[in-house]
């Protein structure tokens, strides 16, 4: 290979930079080789976000000292449940309102996939781009389940309280606080949205739906190491 080849070309650049977001974040696709409606970024973010807020509500609560570590942990399981069911029901409900996709014609193989044309906030052709949806019961209610145990159990995780007297500063207990809470929202995201492709690979190859699994079984075994130290 000559000095002067690059070892991407520029297609291939532009496809990577678009997929690595993805891949990072756990599935949200927020740069697209075309020009989507606002509505679409927005609804990705307050769907990542989503995990947060519901954390944030029992985390707010326990120091509050309304409710105790428990019930705070519980109540933010049980709101993340709500949310991922809702989620999986309305990709149910998009799928049986529409047939195939309708795609945008791209010169580009490579962009072929994202290329969707929009035409409503709540359309099926939106709800489907953004939460495709489980191809197995099973999963949509394991992913679901397991979405509310992993919003549960982090909350308790992070509690600030416990971060505070952990590193004995409250500075450092908000970057952790922060940091951890954006790693939940990446792995939740691939719980109830779908599952992040890898940046090397053009299509999920993931036929039974068990990459989605792997982001919360990490942070599952963290957790885990906590509770038996306790």
């Amino acid at each position: 290979m000559g000095p002067d080849v690059p070892l991407l070309n520029e297609y291939k650049q532009e496809f990577f930079w678009k997929r690595f977001p993805q891949t990072v974040l756990g599935g949200p696709r927020f740069k697209l080789g075309y020009c989507a409606p606002p509505y679409v970024y927005v609804n990705q973010v307050v769907l990542f976000l989503t995990p947060w807020l519901f954390g944030g509500i029992g985390t707010l609560l326990c120091q509050l000292q309304l409710l105790q570590e428990l019930h705070a942990t519980v109540l933010s399981g049980m709101l993340m449940s709500g949310a991922a069911a809702g989620v999986q029901a309305l990709a149910l409900y998009a799928a049986r309102r529409s047939g195939t996709v309708e795609r945008l014609g791209a010169p580009n193989i490579l962009v072929d996939e994202e290329d969707v044309e929009f035409t409503h906030c709540v359309g099926p052709e939106t709800v489907r781009f953004i939460a495709p949806g489980k191809r197995f019961g099973l999963n949509v209610v394991l992913h679901t389940m397991l979405a509310g145990v992993l919003c549960g159990f982090g909350t308790w995780y992070v509690f600030l309280g416990r971060l505070t007297a952990l590193y004995g500063s409250i500075g450092i207990s908000l970057v952790v606080f922060v940091l951890s809470w954006v790693t939940l929202c990446i792995a939740e995201y691939s719980l109830i949205v779908n599952t992040a492709t890898e940046t090397a690979t053009f299509q999920a190859q993931d036929t039974y739906e068990i990459t989605p699994l792997t982001r919360p079984l990490y942070i599952f075994i963290f957790i885990a190491v906590d509770m038996a130290d306790r």
